[in-house]
């Protein structure tokens, strides 16, 4: 109980505002470095992407989601809550009706504009977009503070780390297979070295044929394909793939590119493919 409240004293330190005079008890910084300030704990809370429910189902704070993204379809005893959809314009109205204390966004999957309406709507918004697997548990952590709950935020991240830190065991000192991950085929779309899914392939030991290229992703074609041998090939989604050659075909599970919680989930999954 001293370590956890030694580490709760740190994560307050370094996630909410060093100002004492601050209009806000609770002020945290969220992935993108905007500053969230509360009156009060998060009671209300919408969700715009699967992984940020799961980070609030990983707090244990089902009780107090009002909608979530409509594609989401987890736990099945969330099955009548409220859906909004988040593709194309976001219904507002409808938004504005649930009457949210705190939404949480997704920086690169939600429609830019709505982002910017919401940030101008007087509706807090965390802005989510971690960009390590060590951020998810960080991520719990603040949302915890803007909860109220910064004990069980801290326990839920330490129990990520732990998992995360035996994730894939069997797999440590096997030789690093060369894999292509392929998010999208039509134009083929995979990942560069500024994705936190490396960090995923580095503990599955694969190795990203793309990790070269200083970006979070990129489009590609067959002759740089071609120009990369590999032996293993993941794709993210259920169409005919555009990948050259036979290496093993892996059919990436949900979890693994939702940069929340159960991408653990997702890891052990591929693991147990290879």
């Amino acid at each position: 109980m001293n370590g956890i409240r030694r580490l709760l004293a740190a994560v307050l330190l370094a996630a909410v505002s060093p100002c004492l005079a601050a209009p806000h008890p609770v002020q945290v910084v969220d992935d993108t470095g905007r500053t969230i300030g509360l009156e009060q704990p998060a009671r209300r809370i919408l969700t715009l992407s699967p992984h940020a429910t799961e980070l609030i189902l990983a707090l244990g704070l089902e009780s107090r989601l009002v909608a979530v993204a409509d594609f989401f379809d987890y736990p099945k005893a969330l099955a009548s809550t409220p859906r909004l959809s988040t593709l194309g314009r976001l219904d507002r109205e409808r938004l504005l009706l649930l009457k949210p204390d705190l939404v949480i966004a997704w920086g690169s999957g939600n429609n830019p504009g709505d982002i910017r309406w919401l940030e101008h709507s007087g509706i807090p918004v965390f802005i989510s977009e971690p960009a390590s697997l060590e951020a998810i548990a960080g991520s719990l952590e603040k949302l915890g503070l803007l909860a109220g709950i910064p004990e069980l935020g801290i326990r839920a991240g330490m129990e990520f780390r732990r998992r995360l830190a035996g994730a894939c065991s069997w797999r440590k000192g096997v030789p690093h297979q060369a894999a292509y991950y392929e998010i999208w085929p039509t134009p083929p779309m995979t990942i560069g070295a500024r994705h936190w899914l490396n960090q995923v392939l580095n503990k599955a030991a694969l190795h990203n044929i793309f990790s070269e290229v200083p970006r979070q992703l990129i489009t590609v074609s067959r002759e740089s394909l071609l120009a990369r041998p590999h032996q293993v090939t993941i794709v993210a989604h259920s169409m005919t793939t555009t990948a050259i050659g036979q290496p093993p075909r892996i059919t990436a599970d949900a979890t693994l590119g939702r940069p929340g919680p159960r991408i653990l989930e997702g890891l052990e999954k591929l693991c147990d493919s290879l």
